[in-house]
Formats: C-alpha cells, sequence, structure tokens
C-alpha cells in the first residue's frame, strides 16, 4: 500500500498554482491537499522528501522561480523518484556549497532501453506474436500455404521458377509469409527478442505507420533475396526483418547521434554475428544452416529505407524536446532540479 509523505505545510492563503504547474509539467508523484486548515504538499517518493522540501522553502522565500527549475532524468532505467532526487541534490549543491549528490552537470545521459508503453507499439507486438503463431502453424502441419516451395533440381529459370509458379496462381501473399515460419523455438524466440527490442524503439518514436511501412518493404525484399540465392532450400523466420530494424538503427544513429534508445553495441554484435553467420561457422551446429542471403538482403533494405527517412527529415523524431532541453542546458550552464 502506498503511502504519502509530508513534505511541507503551507496556509490556506498561500497561492501554490506555481508548485502544482512544477508538479504537472514534470509528472513528479507529488500531490497538494488540505488537511488540518493548511494545505500539504506530499509525496509518494521518499528520495524526493528532502530534496523538494529545501527546493519549496526556497521558493517560499523568494530565493528561485519554479517556472525556471528543470528536472532532466539522464537514467532512464532509474526510478522517477530516485532520478528526480538526484537531480535536485545537485541543484542544491550548487547553490548552497553542498557537494551534489548525484551527477555532474554536463554528464553524458547513460544508454538504456526505455519502457515503452504497449499502446506505442502495436505493429511490434503484432509481428512477436507473429513468430510464434507461424512456429505453432508449422508444428501442426499447416505452414505449407505460408512458405515458398524449393527450387526442383535442374536449370534454374525465373519465368519457370516455384516462385513464378505461386504468383501465377494468385498466390501474392507468399512473398510476405515466409517471414512467420519459424522451425524451432528458439528460432521464434530470438526473432521476438529482436523485434523486442530494436523494433520497439523503432516504432514509439516514429511512429506505426513508418515501421509498419519499414516492415512491409523489407521482409519481401529478405525473402527474395533468400530465394534467388538458394532457390533449392526451404526457409523462413523473420531474422531478415530484424536485421532491416538493425540497418534502420544503424542509419538512424549515425544521422542522430543523440538517440541511444538501443545501444550502439547491440547493433555491432549483430553485425559480428551476421559476418560470423556468413562465414559458415554456425552452420556446423544449426541444422539446415543460416538464411544468410536474408539477413543481407533485409539489411540492405533497411539501410536503405532509414535513409530515405531521414533525408526526408524523420530522424528528427529520435531526438525528443526533452533530449534538446538538456543539451541546451548543459551548455548554458543552467540550474537544474
Amino acid at each position: 500500500m502506498s503511502h504519502w509523505i509530508t513534505i511541507c505545510e503551507f496556509p490556506l492563503s498561500k497561492d501554490l498554482s506555481a508548485v502544482a504547474d512544477f508538479i504537472q509539467r514534470h509528472q513528479l508523484p507529488l500531490r497538494i491537499s488540505e488537511e488540518n486548515n493548511h494545505q500539504c504538499v506530499a509525496s509518494l517518493a521518499p528520495q524526493l522528501v528532502e530534496p523538494m522540501g529545501q527546493l519549496l522553502a526556497r521558493w517560499q522565500a523568494g530565493e528561485v522561480d519554479l517556472a525556471q527549475i528543470q528536472v532532466h532524468t539522464y537514467d532512464e532505467a532509474a526510478p522517477a523518484g530516485e532520478s528526480a532526487a538526484g537531480e535536485d541534490a545537485q541543484g542544491a549543491g550548487e547553490n548552497t556549497g553542498e557537494a551534489p549528490a548525484s551527477n555532474t552537470q554536463g554528464e553524458a545521459p547513460v544508454s538504456v532501453i526505455p519502457q515503452w508503453s504497449l499502446r506505442q507499439t502495436p505493429v511490434s507486438l503484432v509481428l512477436i506474436a507473429l513468430c510464434f503463431i507461424g512456429w505453432l502453424m508449422l508444428r501442426q502441419g499447416w505452414a505449407e500455404p505460408l512458405v515458398i516451395f524449393p527450387q526442383g533440381a535442374g536449370d534454374f529459370g525465373a519465368a519457370q521458377s516455384s516462385l513464378a509458379w505461386h504468383l501465377s496462381r494468385g498466390e501474392f501473399w507468399r512473398l510476405w509469409t515466409p517471414a512467420i515460419v519459424h522451425f524451432s523455438l528458439p528460432h521464434a524466440l530470438f526473432n521476438a527478442l529482436g523485434v523486442w527490442i530494436v523494433g520497439r524503439s523503432l516504432e514509439a518514436r516514429a511512429g506505426s505507420g513508418w515501421f509498419a511501412l519499414l516492415v512491409l518493404l523489407s521482409a519481401p525484399v529478405s525473402n527474395l533475396t533468400q530465394y534467388y540465392w538458394a532457390p533449392q532450400n526451404l526457409f523462413g523466420g523473420m531474422s531478415g526483418v530484424v536485421y532491416a530494424l538493425i540497418g534502420a538503427a544503424f542509419v538512424i544513429q549515425r544521422w542522430q547521434p543523440q538517440w541511444r534508445d538501443v545501444p550502439p553495441s547491440l547493433i555491432w554484435i549483430a553485425l559480428v554475428w551476421l559476418l560470423v553467420c556468413m562465414a559458415g561457422i554456425v552452420d556446423y551446429f544449426i541444422p539446415g544452416g543460416i538464411a544468410n542471403a536474408a539477413h543481407i538482403g533485409g539489411f540492405a533494405a533497411g539501410l536503405l529505407l532509414a535513409l530515405v527517412f531521414c533525408l526526408g527529415g524523420g530522424a528528427r523524431r529520435y531526438f525528443s524536446a526533452t533530449d534538446a532541453r538538456r543539451d541546451n542546458d548543459t551548455a548554458n550552464n543552467r540550474q537544474e532540479f
């Protein structure tokens, strides 16, 4: 059960509209209530009690303007109360001579993966669900309508290929649906994890429309690349789409270096894994081998689509107003709460 901790009290005649605006603007876990003929400011976060008490005391004395105080959360993985409390201790230390208790001003933000709301990433959630649906369909023997049939032995010709046969029957969905089919549960899990980490951050920032377009264009590119590279092999999986997401994240981080929702080290690990798979090392341990061409095709599609997206001004969606305000405050050496 949550308990409100009183920070300070004010007479009923005191106008606390500036305090209310400050709380609302920064979404702090604070409230203002009337108790025992006083206005009480209380907090759910114990870490905020002392720094907020000091700040409100200085505000009541006319020493600070709450409209000029900013709350910056450098570590997105930390609880809101801890981050805000740390920043307030820093601001108090700068103005009272006390040693700052948290980040020093100008320190780079910590690279973390944000916890996006599920409502912000519906397309990513659908893709994750499809990974496991495709695996279940394969186990039940229902995946035949989803794959591109392997090409038979003999000379390969596009007009006489198995893909051409599918398309002549109006089965155009097979350009996309091989990405749904997964041959093992670990296969589905790894691809779902890639969408969860990289895809959700891409979608939450730029919107589901652009993200869906990225997926819908990269899926057939990766599937067709793999089919024409090795038409005699049956293939499936969302790895090509995941590498398209990695390619898009790679370009966006080159264009907008401040964006660190996806750790750059994670992208480089994925690229190293791509090279290891291309070298054929993994084929000795995984039955059926790796669809390397699908990975390469998806990655190239992600690079190109993200480049067009950034040239059109889309990269600015990956640099929020909060990030801009933080950088501006650091440059101007402003007081931070």
